[in-house]
């Protein structure tokens, strides 16, 4: 007979000592007692407001007198008297487990978990063959553990539990065979590394670090190891018995992970490493483990919690992006994207379980090795596929095509990485381009579609700043006078054959730009405001200046600087940005600062007086180009 079984039903046996261990209870308050501690107790006789009057019992039987009649008779009430009453609210009052434990008694709770652990490791070894024999003992090892769970709020006395040798007893506990004790052990260490427990009232640095501490001390004891072949142990299929207990295990177990990033970035750096975490994830979030279903779309629970952590760790730790580049978590993540070629998400989670994906993908595009892993793997012709339906994949997969051209910031400051990386942007954008992707991109740069699909636009308006950002990377990672190039600047130019299509263009570029650039203006009016001088306050002003849209203003401005290299194109530029007041001379103007802060190494290194303006030579856009 299986354990599991035994400990799972409902223990009928009387034999238990249910009050071993116990405190013990004083003698029964007196009445005087109980009045004084206001427990209600009133007179004999006496009638709380809103009972029923009835008439006075004989002397005999005083204590009926008392039982709350309101409901019309004795049936209807709790059929106790004010002075039991008063009795059983001072035993409620005594029985309440205090929420802070103090030091004594962290010492009494870890001596009762050893002698529980080893009364129960002995009855299963003379008991093999009966497990009905040490099913007490393992009640006492589970109520052991639990009594621990209030260490959350004292969690300046975990130290205590290294002192007194308690940690290996934890880590060997994880390996114990009754699963419901190893999950007694994962929900006691995720409680205690919530941030609940040590930022109760603000973030405190001592919690901090006692919970540091105890979670280092634990690996010492190859916690992690045992955490990350418990994971594996558990059966989240619906083919197990208990595959909603092992679901839960699951997600406990991935809640400690998940606690760490937040807590200390380099313990969860350790313990992805040490659990073998990420081959498990990539596993677990292109696989659901209903294998009675046939349907394989469905995106149960952890499967979204599998793809939102992978998100947090490779966002979290640049450690960890590197090891993920190095395995095949981009394939597995393109697959799963793969499944939204021809579908859009259910529901709120399935919506939330493409999103981290989406973010996934783009920690890793963004470094050199994950974006040459991203375009041998075809994923820039993925990008094309999404882009073709007009659903929330083509707005979503506008994301990873941003980061996909963009430069590195972990390159920026190696030459020789460069160098490389920009040979892999280049290949990136010529492939998108000869795979047809530009018919996408100004798809949706004109929002075309109608009903859902412009909700979806106006669902997510950032994505006109990635398309414009999209558009100035294409012009640059293409040589000028290629056929490449020459395909992206003919989308706003004439050309024989599209006479209309070029001006709609134009027009939207020309719109955007006014748009960033009016958010730009009344961002700064309200800094003049309240302005003041030095140079923190212009670094925050530049900051500020970044939220309200300086970035896609500067983006918009590379794309008409390409693109008022055709005559006509130019003409129409220059009519309508007059309309609002500006010019191509102040578009020049905003590239020169653009080109200032792309080529200074830092913001320190900027010219506060000179940032902004033009210098001579600037004001002619052809000559900008070759800067950007």
């Amino acid at each position: 007979m299986d354990i599991n079984d035994i400990f799972k039903e409902s223990v009928t046996s009387t034999t238990l000592n249910v009050g071993k261990g116990k405190r013990k209870m004083g003698s029964a308050p007196s009445m005087r007692l109980l009045k004084e501690r206001g427990y209600g107790i009133e007179g004999e006789g006496e009638v709380t407001e809103g009972s029923a009057k009835r008439p006075k019992p004989d002397d005999n039987n005083s204590d009926a007198s008392d039982i709350d009649d309101t409901e019309g008779g004795r049936f209807f009430s709790d059929g106790l008297t004010k002075q039991q009453k008063g009795v059983l609210q001072w035993v409620d009052n005594a029985e309440d487990i205090e929420d802070h434990l103090d030091k004594d008694t962290v010492r009494r709770l870890v001596a009762r978990l050893e002698r529980a652990m080893s009364k129960n490791t002995e009855d299963r070894i003379k008991y093999a063959q009966s497990p009905a024999e040490f099913a007490e003992s393992e009640a006492d090892l589970d109520e052991a553990l639990r009594n621990l769970l209030p260490l959350t709020n004292s969690v300046q006395d975990l130290h205590v539990l290294d002192d007194l040798g308690a940690l290996p007893t934890l880590v060997e506990l994880l390996g114990h065979e009754n699963e419901d004790i190893v999950m007694d052990v994962v929900e006691l260490v995720s409680e205690l590394t919530s941030m609940d427990a040590w930022s109760q009232e603000g973030e405190s640095q001592e919690e901090r670090q006692q919970v540091v501490g105890f979670i280092k001390a634990l690996g010492k004891h190859a916690f992690f190891e045992a955490l990350g072949h418990s994971l594996r142990r558990l059966d989240e299929s619906t083919e197990s018995a208990y595959d909603s207990d092992d679901a839960s295990g699951v997600a406990k177990m991935l809640d400690i992970v998940e606690n760490l990033t937040t807590l200390d970035a380099s313990l969860a750096e350790t313990a992805v490493n040490s659990m073998g975490l990420l081959d498990w994830l990539q596993a677990r979030i292109c696989t659901s483990p209903d294998t009675s279903s046939r349907n394989t779309e469905t995106t149960d629970a952890n499967q979204q919690y599998a793809a939102e952590l992978v998100a947090i760790l490779l966002q979290t730790s640049p450690k960890i992006c590197q090891s993920a580049a190095k395995t095949p978590l981009m394939d597995a993540l393109l697959k799963c994207l793969a499944k939204y070629r021809k579908r859009t998400p259910e529901d709120a989670v399935e919506m939330e379980y493409l999103e981290n994906i989406i973010n996934s993908l783009c920690v890793l595009v963004a470094t050199p090795q994950g974006r040459h892993e991203f375009e041998s793997l075809e994923g820039v012709e993925l990008l094309v596929l999404l882009q073709k339906q007009p659903e929330i994949g083509r707005l979503l997969s506008l994301k990873i095509l941003d980061y996909a051209l963009s430069p590195s910031e972990s390159t920026l400051e190696q030459v020789g990485a460069l160098d490389a990386d920009l040979l892999v942007r280049r290949s990136i954008a010529k492939r998108y381009i000869e795979g047809m992707g530009l018919k996408y991109l100004f798809y949706a740069l004109m929002r075309r579609g109608k009903g859902a699909a412009q909700k979806l636009y106006r669902d997510h308006p950032e994505s006109d700043e990635r398309i414009m950002s999209c558009v100035s990377w294409l012009f640059r990672l293409t040589e000028r006078e290629s056929p490449l190039h020459w395909r992206v600047l003919a989308k706003f130019v004439p050309s024989p054959a599209d006479d209309a299509s070029w001006k709609l263009h134009v027009d939207r570029l020309v719109e955007l730009n006014i748009q960033y650039f009016d958010s730009l203006r009344e961002a700064e009016e309200q800094m003049n405001a309240s302005d003041s001088e030095g140079e923190d306050k212009e670094e925050e002003r530049y900051l500020v200046r970044q939220d309200a849209g300086l970035f896609s203003l500067q983006m918009s401005d590379i794309v008409i600087a390409f693109v008022a290299v055709d005559g006509e194109a130019r003409e129409r530029i220059e009519q309508r940005l007059r309309r609002k007041g500006r010019s191509l001379d102040v578009v020049a103007e905003e590239l020169a600062e653009y080109i200032s802060v792309k080529q200074a190494s830092s913001l320190a290194s900027l010219n506060p007086k000179g940032k902004g303006k033009a210098t001579a030579g600037t004001t002619n856009l052809s000559n900008m180009l070759d800067s950007l």
